[in-house]
């Protein structure tokens, strides 16, 4: 997740009302609604005092000229958990009927007692209406909270297969423009699905089931992510009951059925999860490049944004192809949010209309915060992490994928962003904090986010370039299909380099 937008303080909030009167912003203004959910932005340029801020010298990584053609080979998981999800979807009237199947194999090394399921629809009251539940082999069912367990009856060999069968109502829950994190509900012109169904997490001998709790700040903030997924393939089927030559449907990947028909299959493989954002009110653009469609879906009042984010999406995929390896499907959507908050989803990503509203050239927020998004098509969707207990395994790769971003396509703007993006904010905090992290969200993207890209810089600079991206190139490899961990990161480092990098690590690292 990139993080929600911050608020400047009052007085900074009243030099940008009058940057904004007197024609000289730099990167967009908007009126602030609720003072806790306004957008971050970077800060005008003007208001910033820098003279001890200077960024580091980096030197723009260079381009391939003409990419590899050695592919890419990656350890493929066998077995993984098998989704099958049949949805009849009332757009107008805001509900779903879904039936649901889940083929889950034991690949722990060891009898399991039990199987797990997380439900996060539970979260919100009065959303989620089961119907049925069915498990093979038999289990008695216990439920509390967002959790599901499934007792077997009989233990689950390892290599065996279970296989759980579920029907179920969700009624959305509704969200208006000033709410901050709503990727599953509705608002008046955008229905969104993530993290809508049933899922089984990963388990870790010696540990049990991977699942952790939301965490909300004190002005209800969401502080990160809280979901872990294992890889799996996904067979959908979603069929729109009211009015489906109106409506379009954004989702994880390329539809499979006539257009406008109502009635269309997706299929995916070795994916963390499947999403939708549908809506009737949607204007899509798209271009092909080097085998990879890239679209976007946007709202009337930013259809040239619509436009102009396709650039910023074929150049993010361009590049960390070359960084990291081809981005390995035929299709990315990029869609505008009817929320202010930004969001990756495994083949697709949701940037707040907050963002899209106010673009104007690489000095705005679309510039920095569609190749961070983007850039979790390979750290979160490819390669895991624990999102609760190493967020920064994603979240401070992705900020520093912005300034990989810069250099190479904007590369006078490099310093602009280490103080807009980096500096300004004065970062503190360690870089491994997580999601429960004292003061919440602030405190929070401070560390994992803006510190992180600091450390990053700070270890580059140790092990110079060359190290640094073939590290970078084989941590991705290794890891893909994976849920990785802070080991794999370093280990991966010293596969490369042989520098001292310890007092990087005792700065930026709560031992």
């Amino acid at each position: 997740m990139t993080e929600m937008f911050t608020n400047l303080t009052k007085r900074l909030s009243i030099l940008i009302a009058l940057t904004c009167l007197l024609g000289n912003s730099i990167t967009g203004c908007a009126l602030t609604p609720k003072a806790a959910k306004t957008p971050e932005g970077p800060l005008p340029e003007p208001l910033i005092q820098v003279s001890t801020l200077s960024a580091p010298d980096v030197p723009l990584p260079a381009e391939t000229a003409e990419p590899s053609t050695q592919p890419v080979r990656f350890e493929i998981p066998a077995d993984v958990p098998e989704y099958n999800l049949d949805i009849v979807l009332n757009y107008y009237s805001k509900y779903a009927d879904i039936t649901q199947t889940i083929t889950y194999t034991n690949n722990t090394g060891q009898p399991l007692d039990d199987i797990l399921l997380r439900v996060p629809p539970r979260y919100f009251p009065g959303t989620y209406l089961q119907k049925s539940l069915e498990v093979s082999p038999t289990a008695q069912i216990e439920e509390s909270g967002l959790n599901t367990s499934l007792k077997l009856n009989q233990p689950l060999a390892s290599g065996a297969q279970a296989r759980v069968r579920i029907m179920y109502r969700l009624v959305m829950p509704q969200f208006t423009r000033d709410d901050g994190a709503w990727t599953f509900g509705a608002s008046d012109q955008q229905t969104n699905l993530t993290n809508f169904y049933p899922f089984i997490p990963p388990y870790k001998p010696g540990t049990g089931w991977i699942f952790h709790e939301p965490v909300y700040d004190h002005v209800s903030l969401p502080v990160g992510e809280n979901i872990v997924n294992e890889s799996a393939n996904f067979d959908v089927h979603l069929r729109l009951t009211d009015h489906p030559e109106l409506i379009e449907v954004a989702a994880s990947s390329p539809m499979l059925g006539e257009e406008k028909s109502g009635d269309y299959r997706y299929h995916m493989e070795l994916t963390r999860g499947f999403s939708f954002s549908i809506s009737d009110s949607y204007f899509i653009n798209e271009v092909t490049e080097g085998g990879v469609t890239v679209r976007s879906y946007s709202f009337i009042n930013n259809q040239k944004t619509g436009k102009d984010v396709l650039e910023l999406g074929v150049n993010a995929i361009k590049l960390y192809g070359e960084l990291f390896y081809p981005y390995p499907r035929p299709l990315i959507s990029i869609v505008v949010a009817d929320y202010l908050h930004n969001m990756e989803m495994d083949g697709m990503v949701m940037i707040s209309y907050g963002v899209f509203d106010f673009y104007n050239g690489p000095k705005t927020n679309l510039a920095m915060l569609a190749p961070h998004e983007i850039l979790h098509q390979w750290f979160y969707s490819q390669v895991g992490n624990d999102q609760a207990r190493e967020p920064w395994l994603d979240e401070a790769l992705c900020t520093y994928g912005e300034l990989l971003y810069y250099e190479r396509y904007y590369p006078d703007l490099v310093d602009w962003w280490w103080r807009n993006r980096i500096h300004g904010w004065s970062p503190e905090g360690y870089v491994n904090s997580d999601i429960e992290t004292p003061g919440g969200y602030e405190p929070y993207r401070l560390a994992v986010y803006l510190r992180g890209a600091i450390f990053m810089q700070e270890l580059r600079n140790t092990i110079g370039d060359e190290a640094f991206f073939a590290f970078l190139k084989d941590y991705a490899i290794t890891n893909t299909y994976k849920i990785s961990t802070r080991d794999d990161f370093f280990t991966a480092i010293s596969r490369h380099s042989s520098a001292d990098i310890k007092s990087i690590t005792d700065s930026f690292f709560k031992q």
